[in-house]
């Protein structure tokens, strides 16, 4: 055999091998920017009793640092998960959505807004052309440490997003307190920021999932001094208005949430701290309660394991 056949049957191979390679880890529904964070959110996600979820939250670090399913349980008795990840883009969201459906069917998704306001581009560069093409060729490339939502559970523990999983079914504690001193940011004038194109094609196809699905849509702005502005709220109540989903923009409710910037943050007004969480979870909480009708479990045997995780985090003890 001829060294140039040998060559091309090596390039051959091994571009069958990056073909193959490729195929395995490439997520189902589409592309996504974060692998890591969407296969480790989607186990976790397993590790929960089939069909046994009302509520799934959905966002980036604004929804996993405001929402609490485990105090949603105690005051209100609704099995829910908190899908939410830090810098989490829309298009991961909509991939976890999606394959929660395998093995969840809630009746209710909470999508926090943050994400759809910032991009959702799948790739880190936008305008590296050639790198990204090279990318959407051999997904590999593009997926390529994918190996660590495998690594053994001892290891995955370590993770802040991973240890307590189970427990607080998604949600992060942070207790720190780091207080806002500035004005207030949503009575500043602010330019309305439209949704950016890649956001809404992926905010559009979660709309018809949960249509297709038959899950009740709600947007909602988790209060962030930070991010938050007038401009983006009217962006976000435009889209919300023109399909008929709700919207609920908390950093209009801050006096109702009684929500302290001196005390409930734990960056300078970025995210909201735990005592900032309990205040926005308690509210929805209500909210749900006032305008769904999602059944209240507590009682229920098969639900015990959320008293038991509620007595091993020590929290929300009613």
């Amino acid at each position: 055999m001829g060294n140039r056949l040998k060559y091309i049957l090596f390039i051959v191979g091994f571009l069958l091998l990056l073909s193959a390679f490729s195929y395995a880890v490439a997520p189902k529904h589409g592309e996504v920017y974060n692998i890591t964070q969407v296969r480790m959110k989607m186990q976790a996600l397993k590790a929960e009793r089939p069909f046994s979820l009302d509520l799934l939250f959905s966002g980036d670090s604004e929804s996993y640092r405001a929402f609490s399913p485990l105090q949603l349980w105690a005051e209100q008795g609704i099995p829910s998960y908190n899908l939410g990840a830090s810098a989490l883009r829309l298009c991961d969201c909509y991939e976890i959505l999606c394959e929660s459906g395998n093995s969840q069917s809630p009746k209710v998704v909470m999508l926090e807004t943050d994400a759809i306001m910032a991009e959702s581009g799948t790739h880190k560069d936008e305008e590296d052309i050639l790198t990204n093409c090279v990318e959407d060729l051999f997904p590999i490339f593009h997926y390529h440490i994918f190996y660590k939502s495998y690594l053994p559970e001892a290891i995955r523990k370590k993770d802040l997003y991973w240890k307590d999983a189970h427990i607080l079914k998604g949600f992060l504690v942070e207790k720190m307190v780091r207080p806002y001193f500035g004005p207030d940011y949503m009575a500043e004038d602010k330019r309305l920021s439209p949704i950016p194109e890649s956001s809404l094609f992926y905010l559009n196809g979660i709309k018809d999932y949960c249509a297709k699905k038959r899950i009740s849509l709600i947007l909602v702005s988790a209060p962030s001094a930070a991010t938050w502005n007038e401009g983006k709220h009217e962006a976000v109540a435009a889209w919300a208005k023109e399909n008929d989903i709700p919207y609920l923009d908390l950093n209009l409710l801050t006096e109702e949430l009684d929500l302290d910037w001196n005390e409930d943050t734990m960056d300078e007004g970025n995210h909201v701290n735990f005592s900032g969480s309990e205040k926005v979870t308690k509210y929805i909480g209500e909210y749900l309660r006032n305008n769904y009708a999602l059944e209240d479990h507590r009682g229920d045997e098969d639900y015990e394991d959320w008293e038991i995780n509620r007595e091993k985090a020590g929290l929300y003890r009613i």
